[in-house]
């Protein structure tokens, strides 16, 4: 038993660290290289496209619901009751994928409040650092 949990929690340890983006945030900046911070504002990037696509994605699979009522009362007034079935179905299907795409990137993102923050300390503390330079006559 000893093993399992001292196991679960290195791969936790190890989760948390390979986010670097979240150990920026927690830890500031000022800590890390120009380097690493141009590389993290690189990874930033990525992560910030791809949180707006899916956050799309998940927004018009939500707003197919009521799509699927249309088209379960079409299908019920041509008395293709199977279909009708089928489409009524699918209504609580595309909750369902909205409610478990949000799971997803709250869980892979944290959140775009979380995004924009770790944004936002990579942006100061590069402008700080190229301030500080110039001054110095570099």
């Amino acid at each position: 038993m000893p093993r399992r949990n001292s196991d679960q929690l290195l791969s936790s340890l190890e989760r948390d660290a390979a986010d670097e983006l979240s150990l920026l945030e927690e830890t500031g900046a000022e800590f890390f290289t120009t380097e690493q911070l141009l590389r993290l504002r690189g990874q930033w990037e990525v992560r910030n496209q791809l949180f707006s696509f899916f956050q799309n994605l998940v927004l018009r699979i939500v707003s197919t619901a009521p799509f699927w009522l249309v088209l379960w009362g079409l299908f019920q007034w041509l008395e293709w009751s199977w279909l009708a079935l089928a489409m009524l179905a699918m209504f609580p299907v595309s909750f369902l994928l909205f409610f478990a795409g949000l799971l997803f990137m709250h869980r892979f993102f944290r959140g775009k409040g979380h995004l924009d923050r770790v944004g936002e300390l990579i942006a100061g503390e590069l402008q700080k650092r190229k301030r500080e330079k110039r001054n110095l006559g570099f």
